[in-house]
C-alpha cells in the first residue's frame, strides 16, 4: 500500500512547520535557456468561439450580449503588453527565450530549458508545473495583471511591475529555493486507462464522469498512476454540483468509512490559500454566533481578529509532506456517516477513496478530469522525489 510506504518516508512525530528552502548561493544558478509560458487571454478565449468573423463582427457580438468589450479588449492588451516586455528583460542579459501558449507547452519544451517562466496568474503557473516531472527543474511565475489578480504562485506585485528586478536577483543568486509538494494519484478501475479531459478548453468538454465508453464488452480493472502530479488540490466528486456524492474513505488510523458529501478537497500546503481555505473559511456571522451560544461576550474587533485569526490558521507550509482532506458538506445525519466519527477535515500522510457515484470526475488542480464512477478507487500520497522545485526572492 502507498500508505504504508509513505509513512516509512515520513514516520508520524510532531509535525508543525516545514521549511525546505535551499539557499541558492551555494551554487550558482545559470539559466541561458528559458521557456515563457504565455497567458492565453479572456479576450482570446471568447474569439475562439468565432474563427471566421471580423474584429467589428466580434465586437458586435460581445457588446450585444451585454459584455464590457472595452474592458476585455484593453485587459488583453496590457496582458500582452506585459508578457513583450518581460520577453525583451530576459532577452537583455543574453537569454535564449523560447515562447509558448498552452497548445504547444509540453515535455519537450521543459526538457529543453533550464528555467520554465510563466506570464499570467496562478492558472497559467499551474500549467507550467503540471508537465514538470523533473524535481530539480525551477518554475518562476510573473503576475501579468497585478493590479486586478493576487497571483499567490506568482511574485509579488513589485516584481510583477518591474521584473527586471527579479532577473537581477536571480544572476546575482539572491533567492533561494522552496520545495513545494504535490499529490500523487492512482487510479484503479474499469477507466483508470483513460486521458484526462481538460475542463479549460472551448467548446466546454463532456465531463468524462457523465460520459460512457463505447465499447464495454471487454472490462477490466487497471491500475495507472495519474500523469499530472497536483500542486494546489485534488477534487473527487459528481460532476453535477446539486447531486450528493457518496464515497468510501480509508484514511490511516481511521476505521473505513462511507459517506455522502458535496465532493472531497485533499489540498498540499500550496493549495492551502486555495479553495482549501474557501471551503475551511468561518465567516464573521458564525464566530459571533458560536460566541453567542457559548455565552462568550467579545467586542466586534475581537470577533474579526478571532475570525482573522482562525482562517490563516487553515494555511500550512508548501513544503509540509502532509495533505489536508475536506468532506464538503458532510451529511451527519441518521446513518451518516457509516460507521460515525470521522473528521470532516484532518491531516494525513495519504488516503484512498472509493467511488459509489453515478457520474463524478476526480480532477487535478481544476483543469485535468479523470472519470471517478462506482468501484473507481484513487489513492493519494506525496513523496520527495515529487516536489515542486520554485524560486522565494530575498
Amino acid at each position: 500500500m502507498l500508505t504504508n510506504e509513505f509513512c516509512k518516508i515520513f514516520p508520524k512525530r510532531g509535525y508543525r512547520f516545514y521549511c525546505t528552502i535551499v539557499e541558492a548561493q551555494f551554487k550558482k544558478f545559470n539559466f541561458r535557456r528559458v521557456i515563457l509560458l504565455k497567458k492565453r487571454t479572456r479576450y482570446e478565449l471568447e474569439k475562439l468561439q468565432y474563427p471566421d468573423i471580423s474584429e467589428k463582427q466580434f465586437e458586435h457580438i460581445i457588446r450585444k450580449r451585454g459584455s464590457d468589450f472595452d474592458l476585455l479588449f484593453t485587459t488583453h492588451q496590457r496582458q500582452k503588453s506585459f508578457t513583450k516586455g518581460l520577453i525583451s528583460k530576459f532577452k537583455e542579459i543574453g537569454t535564449i527565450v523560447d515562447v509558448v501558449d498552452r497548445t504547444i507547452y509540453g515535455k519537450e519544451c521543459v526538457d529543453w530549458a533550464d528555467l520554465v517562466v510563466t506570464s499570467g496568474g496562478d492558472g497559467t503557473f499551474l500549467l507550467g508545473a503540471s508537465h514538470i516531472k523533473d524535481r530539480e527543474k525551477p518554475i518562476i511565475g510573473f503576475n501579468n495583471d497585478p493590479d486586478r489578480s493576487s497571483g499567490i504562485l506568482c511574485l509579488g506585485k513589485k516584481y510583477s511591475l518591474h521584473p527586471e528586478m527579479a532577473i537581477q536577483k536571480l544572476l546575482k543568486n539572491e533567492f533561494s529555493w522552496l520545495y513545494r509538494t504535490r499529490i500523487e494519484v492512482h487510479l484503479t478501475g474499469t477507466r483508470a486507462h483513460e486521458d484526462c479531459v481538460e475542463l479549460d478548453q472551448w467548446p466546454q468538454p463532456i465531463s468524462p464522469g457523465a460520459s460512457r465508453p463505447q465499447n464495454s464488452k471487454d472490462i477490466n480493472v487497471v491500475t495507472t498512476c495519474v500523469p499530472f502530479l497536483a500542486l494546489n488540490e485534488v477534487f473527487a466528486g459528481e460532476c453535477l454540483a446539486s447531486q450528493v456524492s457518496y464515497l468510501v474513505m480509508d484514511v490511516p488510523g481511521i476505521v473505513r468509512t462511507k459517506v455522502k458529501c458535496s465532493g472531497l478537497c485533499v489540498s498540499t500546503g500550496t493549495g492551502s490559500t486555495s479553495w482549501h481555505m474557501s471551503i475551511n473559511r468561518l465567516s464573521l456571522a458564525k464566530v459571533h454566533r458560536i460566541l453567542e451560544l457559548a455565552c462568550v461576550e467579545k467586542s466586534p474587533a475581537d470577533i474579526v481578529k478571532i475570525t482573522n485569526n482562525f482562517n490563516n490558521s487553515l494555511q500550512f507550509s508548501p513544503d509540509d509532506p502532509r495533505l489536508f482532506y475536506t468532506l464538503r458538506d458532510l451529511i451527519c445525519l441518521g446513518v451518516w456517516p457509516d460507521p460515525p466519527g470521522i473528521p470532516s477535515d484532518a491531516f494525513t500522510p495519504s488516503l484512498s477513496v472509493m467511488s459509489k457515484c453515478y457520474a463524478a470526475n476526480l480532477v487535478i488542480d481544476g483543469t485535468r478530469a479523470y472519470p471517478f464512477n462506482d468501484g473507481t478507487v484513487a489513492t493519494m500520497c506525496s513523496r520527495p522525489q515529487n516536489m515542486l522545485k520554485t524560486i522565494n526572492l530575498h
